[in-house]
């Protein structure tokens, strides 16, 4: 008896529980909270600013979010739930002219994500896969490298918010 109960408590461990999902260690929180982030930052800029470009040749405001979360939704489709093309969320015409319609292309977009990596089996994060003109690489080394790109891509959109007297929302670490 002793031995079945010290079993079961370590497969209640944390670790042991950590060890046994698919996905790397906090990689689900950490798209949640890139989720939250992208979310701050859309709500901070004022609607008449969704339009802004710092220097001409440059995407809009509105645009660099398009690209964060078009290329998230899209890895996530194509990676991890293994279709030709990310679903069509949202109207773009309506999302980079209003801020409300942005935010929910954003959210939905994420929610989409956050819903392939928890369905998202071992043997789904290992397939190989080719996108962007790359060499075939495991699924969950895409979906880590989109949210570098989320995060490098919110980088780029600072100046955007000082630019326009905004300071941009607090950039919250896990530790």
């Amino acid at each position: 008896m002793r031995r079945t109960a010290a079993l079961l408590l370590l497969s209640l461990n944390p670790a042991t529980m950590l060890a046994q999902s698919p996905l790397p260690p906090d990689l689900l929180d950490d798209w949640q909270r890139d989720r939250a982030i992208v979310l701050a930052y859309i709500e901070a800029m004022p609607d008449s600013a969704l339009g802004y470009r710092p220097t001409p040749g440059v995407r809009s405001f509105a645009e660099q979010f398009e690209h964060i979360v078009a290329t998230n939704l899209e890895v996530a489709a194509v990676a991890l739930r293994h279709r030709d093309q990310s679903p069509a969320i949202g109207e773009q015409a309506q999302y980079l002219a209003s801020k409300s319609a942005l935010r929910a292309f954003a959210a939905s977009s994420y929610a989409y994500v956050l819903a392939a990596l928890g369905d998202a089996t071992t043997e789904d994060l290992a397939r190989p896969v080719a996108m962007y003109g790359q060499p075939p690489q495991p699924a969950v080394r895409l979906i880590v490298l989109s949210l570098e790109h989320s995060v490098w891509t919110l980088g780029q959109v600072v100046p955007y918010l000082r630019l326009n007297r905004v300071t941009p929302p607090f950039y919250a670490m896990p530790f």
